[in-house]
């Protein structure tokens, strides 16, 4: 890799020469998949190049990170200056917009304090754009190391960090529905933060399964502070009932049948269609880590009974059957939100023909 000799790079006006210096080798086959080659190394996007030099004080040692395994000091336009490896940066450079409007002090390797008027939150550089995002819309508590309270004029909301993240998926728009008067079935309630949603934009009464049961105390307590008239369920779904062994590493958003990990835990599951005929449901939503792949098999004439399902599919072979089996019963897709390469949520409202 060809070094920059000087340093001293970080006004506007010296843009064009820092890209001539540092980008000496052009491939034009990469230039078209918008990305560059520094030196005889690794890619890096011209996207996130233009980002670096615009956003740090010294961008030639921002952007020696990527080569090496080490910290180094990096200096942002608007004062922040952290010790940094690259995922850290790289985390930091693609929300700057966002971060540098608070008060952020690193205080360990991989922890940020972050400020505003109304919070003050202590978490890792991967948490920080979910905390600095919605510490626009919420005041922030930080409970305990990973235990946050968090609110405003309409929900109050007790539970992780990886809750905060459910918190900030809905803004997106992505369980977006009319349940105005209506009851809906929750599948994969995780810590209650979907209920209290639903309940919040309409929903009369919403039935909650959730599979782990270390999950409930908080799932209990969130309804409760939100007036959600909510029936709750300790099971998860699939196609038979009775219990099944799950292996995992942390009860998080991703646990599920297909995880894989150091601990195992054994979960009582229901039919799943015993349970949308018994729920009497007029929408459903499913986020329950790959179990969704049941719904092929759920007859036609019960998948009728609701009028629109939410669900999260976790690939693309998933997303190709639960559309298809949708499609054949009379569903239209009306909605997609991708998410990952593998994961996507669609949304699918039944036909005015197939009304019950």
């Amino acid at each position: 890799m060809e070094l920059l000799k000087r340093q001293n790079i970080g006004r506007e006006a010296d843009v064009p020469a820092f890209i001539n210096l540092y980008v000496p080798i052009v491939n034009k086959t990469n230039l078209t998949e918008n990305s560059v080659l520094i030196g005889n190394e690794s890619m890096v996007t011209f996207g996130g190049l233009m980002r670096t030099i615009k956003i740090t004080r010294n961008p030639y040692t921002a952007l020696s990170l990527k080569f090496s395994y080490g910290r180094k000091s990096i200096t942002f336009r608007n004062g922040f200056k952290f010790q940094l490896v690259w995922s850290q940066f790289r985390t930091l450079r693609d929300h700057y917009s966002l971060i540098r409007e608070y008060t952020i002090e690193q205080v360990e390797d991989d922890l940020f304090k972050i400020k505003n008027k109304k919070s003050e939150v202590t978490c890792c550089s991967q948490l920080m754009p979910i905390v600095c995002d919605l510490m626009q819309h919420y005041t922030i508590q930080q409970m305990e190391n990973d235990l946050f309270k968090i609110k405003n004029e309409k929900l109050e909301l007790i539970g992780s960090s990886a809750m905060l993240g459910c918190i900030q998926e809905q803004e997106t728009g992505e369980y977006d529905c009319d349940c105005r008067g209506k009851v809906v079935l929750d599948v994969g309630g995780y810590q209650g933060e979907t209920a209290v949603f639903f309940s919040g934009i309409g929903a009369k009464k919403v039935i909650i399964y959730e599979p782990v049961s270390a999950h409930h105390s908080l799932i209990r307590k969130n309804v409760s502070l939100n007036h959600v008239n909510a029936e709750i369920h300790e099971e998860g779904i699939g196609e038979k009932n009775g219990t099944i062994t799950v292996g995992y590493k942390e009860t998080d958003t991703g646990f599920g049948p297909a995880c894989e990990g150091q601990h195992s835990m054994e979960i009582k599951v229901k039919n799943v269609a015993d349970v949308i005929a018994e729920s009497r449901a007029d929408v459903a939503k499913f986020d329950c880590e790959g179990a969704e792949e049941s719904l092929v098999r759920v007859p036609a004439r019960i998948l009728v009974g609701i009028e629109s399902y939410i669900v999260e599919v976790h690939s693309p072979e998933i997303r190709k059957a639960v559309i298809g089996k949708f499609e054949a019963s009379g569903f239209k897709l009306v909605r997609e939100t991708v998410k990952t390469r593998q994961i996507s949520v669609i949304m699918l409202k039944r036909s005015s023909t197939q009304d019950t």
